[in-house]
């Protein structure tokens, strides 16, 4: 059976008068002088310093997860939430005046690529001896010297062939030479990467060559074995590792 009108309004009241009830809480020494500092020095009523900050609480928590599991992992087990975000946003806002957001922009937009002076070089001489214009960029690569640049400088020896694969997988995406590079552990001793890209099959048999030399250097922890096969706008590379260069 429906409410009566009468009803009605007296349960309304009811909700009403416990909304306006006043909400006790014994709090510590220390909340209390926290409360004391900012009704003294900035004249807040207890009321005011409990809105907001309840409607800090709840914007936090309204985070979306993925946000917050951000948070969980790169904060110190002992750090505040504030200390974190304060450096949270200080890094973001170097990185917003070292222009770092313009590259994106280009690269998403323009399809631009980063590309150092020793491999610009090396096109540019490439173009002028057609008969050595893909042996030459392979030949006399620098990867493996940007390789040791993100690892810190670490010796190469002292990399592992994952780490040397998850490194290429890292700066290659950066610099937009391909958009996804996939790494399968297939065995204790075996790896397949397959590079996808957006140009053609040229650029595949250009970079399958690339990466084949790059894994056949001495200059590795161990012997490499290497399969590869370029289609039009991916490689499939298979790496076996072998054994340790003495």
């Amino acid at each position: 059976m429906a409410k009566s009108n009468e009803t009605e309004k007296n349960d309304e009241e009811k909700i009403d008068e416990t909304k306006d009830k006043p909400i006790y809480v014994k709090v510590s020494d220390e909340t209390r002088t926290i409360i004391d500092k900012y009704r003294d020095e900035k004249g807040m009523t207890i009321s005011n310093l409990i809105a907001n900050a309840i409607k800090m609480y709840d914007e936090y928590n309204a985070m979306a997860p993925e946000i917050q599991a951000v948070i969980n992992k790169h904060k110190e087990e002992n750090e505040s939430i504030v200390s974190f975000l304060q450096k949270a946003i200080q890094f973001y806002g170097d990185q917003k005046d070292l222009d770092r957001d313009l590259f994106l922009r280009l690269r998403e937009e323009m399809k631009m690529m980063l590309i150092g002076k020793t491999t610009f070089n090396q096109l540019i001489a490439a173009a002028e001896e057609p008969k050595k214009a893909v042996e030459m960029p392979h030949k006399r690569n620098v990867s493996l010297d940007i390789i040791m640049w993100y690892n810190n400088s670490r010796q190469l020896k002292h990399l592992t062939i994952e780490e040397i694969m998850k490194t290429i997988q890292k700066i290659w995406v950066v610099a937009n030479y391909f958009y996804k590079i996939d790494i399968t552990k297939e065995s204790e001793d075996e790896y397949h990467m397959l590079f996808h890209h957006r140009q053609d099959k040229r650029y595949s048999k250009y970079w399958l060559g690339y990466f084949i030399e790059l894994f056949k250097s001495k200059e590795l922890s161990c012997a490499c074995f290497i399969e590869g096969q370029a289609f039009d706008e991916s490689i499939s590379i298979t790496i076996k590792i072998g054994y340790e260069i003495e």
